[in-house]
């Protein structure tokens, strides 16, 4: 046992023999967790030789260099991803952030007049054309923008919302505590699952600020219930002059009824068309641009909320407004059905059927995997669309060596990274999810199983 520990290197020893070849203090710090390992498994008699302590080191080495963030192939069936990056962007909007990372730009510099501008002004008027709001402003997330227009508008004054839409969405985001945040004062009307406009005209007084409505995001009520429409909240804040304010949650710039998705969601052109006064949401979510928070509205309002000394700690970067232009102007361009969050809701099941068949036929050579082709669900995901299932192809997946979870987990652990679903005792890759040209990074995954 001495004799053995005494063969583990030294650091100094690693040091000098891949001095040339790495970073120093990369190599110490592998050097010392790999040899410390070592003297563990050699104690506790689980390994008998010190052969392979330099290649360990060294594998340890190239772990350590490799950047925590990195590629996934998401084939879980879930669009809007939130734990896998929620939005994909289109190839021309990756094209233009890199043109805009790689230089210099005029985020704030106004090219014509040669003075400074504002970094707001590359999208606003994309979003008013887009949306008929009067003004728009963007800051970094939907949070923020729910912080920022309760901060602006309501500030140590009351609030007045449905109990049924005082919502949690992921990360523990609340409503009342980001209410709380902004200091604004929660005022509940209604029932959890009944609210009607009589309620929200019950309670408005003098420190009433501003009339809110949530969308539910995460789930769906349905039975015995009843809500308050936008048109309703809108004429109601417009009789007692208070502003009303939507939060939308997933941002939309179309209509999903015009690419045969059958939803009452409601894009933001709709809700500024209803009238009510400011609507926010998401940027990387059903718009499918990079994470913003999109504010919309009528001037005066939009306008207060620019002034808030907060902004500055909400705003968006040179790379999120440069993706989120690009993808406006695709919008814009009539170029919709390429947006690839779209794409991926609407894809027909014909398409998805002959992409996983074209995988299988594939998987089928690797010897010790059991592979078939079944129908199932997907879901849009991040909070959008609730209620709706979307009917999908899988190629569902057993390896005679391994178990599921195992599948799964060396899957998890393969470059580029393949994220799946376990149903029962299959793994299943979801083609809704998956693209044409990431087949062939799923079958070299998986060869690496033989």
């Amino acid at each position: 046992m001495d004799e053995l520990l005494r063969n583990i290197p030294q650091v100094s020893r690693v040091l000098e023999r891949f001095r040339n070849s790495y970073p120093e203090e990369v190599v110490k710090r592998a050097a010392r967790e790999v040899t410390e390992e070592y003297r563990k498994l050699l104690r506790a008699g689980k390994i008998k030789d010190t052969t392979n302590v330099y290649a360990d080191i060294e594998k340890r080495i190239g772990e350590l260099l490799k950047t925590s963030l990195r590629r996934v192939i998401n084939a879980t069936g879930v669009v809007i991803n939130t734990n896998l990056g929620r939005a994909p962007l289109h190839r021309e909007v990756v094209d233009f952030i890199e043109e805009v990372a790689l230089g210099y730009s005029n985020l704030e510099y106004d090219l014509e007049g040669g003075e400074r501008g504002s970094r707001n002004s590359h999208v606003e008027g994309l979003l008013k054309e887009l949306t008929g709001a009067e003004s728009a402003f963007v800051v970094n997330n939907n949070a923020g923008a729910v912080y920022l227009v309760l901060n602006t508008l309501a500030k140590e004054k009351e609030v007045v919302v449905s109990r049924g839409e005082l919502v949690e969405i992921g990360g523990s985001f609340r409503i009342p505590d980001i209410m709380e945040s902004s200091g604004a004062r929660l005022r509940e009307v209604g029932t959890t699952n009944r609210t009607r406009i009589e309620d929200y005209e019950r309670v408005i007084c003098e420190d009433t600020s501003l009339l809110m409505k949530v969308h539910r995001s995460n789930f769906h009520m349905e039975g015995f219930v009843e809500e308050v429409s936008l048109e309703e909240l809108a004429l109601l804040g417009k009789r007692y002059r208070i502003p009303t304010y939507y939060d939308a949650g997933s941002g939309l710039l179309v209509s999903p009824r015009d690419f045969g998705v059958n939803t009452a969601e409601l894009s933001f052109k709709e809700c500024i068309s209803r009238g009510v006064d400011v609507v926010s949401g998401s940027g990387d979510k059903l718009l499918g641009g990079p994470q913003a928070g999109i504010i919309l509205g009528k001037r005066e309002l939009v306008e207060a909320m620019k002034r808030n000394s907060m902004v500055r700690a909400l705003r968006v970067d040179k790379l999120t407004l440069a993706g989120l232009e690009k993808t406006l102007r695709l919008y814009l361009e009539g170029r919709t059905e390429e947006i690839p969050v779209l794409r991926m809701l609407t894809e027909s099941l014909t398409v998805l059927r002959g992409r996983a068949k074209k995988l299988a036929r594939m998987l089928k050579r690797i010897k010790g995997l059991e592979v078939e082709v079944l129908k199932d669900r997907a879901k849009p995901g991040g909070g959008s669309l609730p209620q709706l299932e979307l009917e999908t192809y899988c190629v569902s997946l057993r390896h005679k060596s391994l178990s599921t979870e195992e599948l799964s987990r060396a899957l998890r652990l393969s470059n580029p990274s393949v994220v799946g679903r376990v149903k029962k005792d299959w793994l299943l890759l979801d083609m809704r999810t998956v693209s044409n040209q990431e087949l062939k990074d799923i079958f070299r995954a998986l060869t690496q199983l033989e």
